[in-house]
């Protein structure tokens, strides 16, 4: 797991909640834990759902890996390179919804709201309900099917 993920798995963790509320997102970041300016958290909150590490829900945002299996020390901080949009490839899930979105048609922000319906439909993880539109949007996912499984294993 990289900065960002641990980042926000530390800030879901401390806060005690499984969603946050975008204002409950940037002040906790800017004012409660003051890692960050406000406009700064800002940024980490756009940077962390253009990865997919963020699923906007209505007007809720929730972590789309499960944090409560990363460990950081107490005094975790993260630096300011976690705000830098150059980093590893996207994983897993982000890479599914720009497939959907480009396929689609569609906006990001509706792809994952399109994938978190099919997720609550089929009662299963959101990597796999990806897989379903995206099959259903005529994509070869034959290759996705692995990596997902992988993903899906490794929580």
């Amino acid at each position: 797991m990289g900065e960002l993920e641990t980042c926000l798995a530390v800030l879901y963790k401390r806060k005690g909640k499984n969603v946050l509320t975008e204002a409950e997102f940037q002040f906790a970041v800017s004012l409660d834990f003051r890692w960050f300016t406000p406009q700064e958290a800002q940024r980490l909150m756009d940077l962390a759902i253009k990865r997919g590490l963020l699923v906007r829900n209505d007007m809720y945002l929730s972590p789309s890996f499960d944090y409560k299996d990363i460990d950081a020390p107490l005094s975790f901080r993260p630096s300011h390179d976690v705000l830098s949009e150059e980093k590893e490839e996207p994983n897993l899930f982000a890479r599914l919804v720009g497939l959907i979105a480009s396929k689609g048609g569609l906006k990001k922000r509706e792809a994952v709201a399109r994938i978190n319906k099919m997720q609550e439909r089929l009662g299963v993880d959101v990597e796999v309900a990806a897989l379903v539109i995206a099959s259903d949007l005529g994509e070869d996912v034959s290759d996705l099917v692995g990596p997902v499984r992988e993903e899906i294993l490794s929580r």
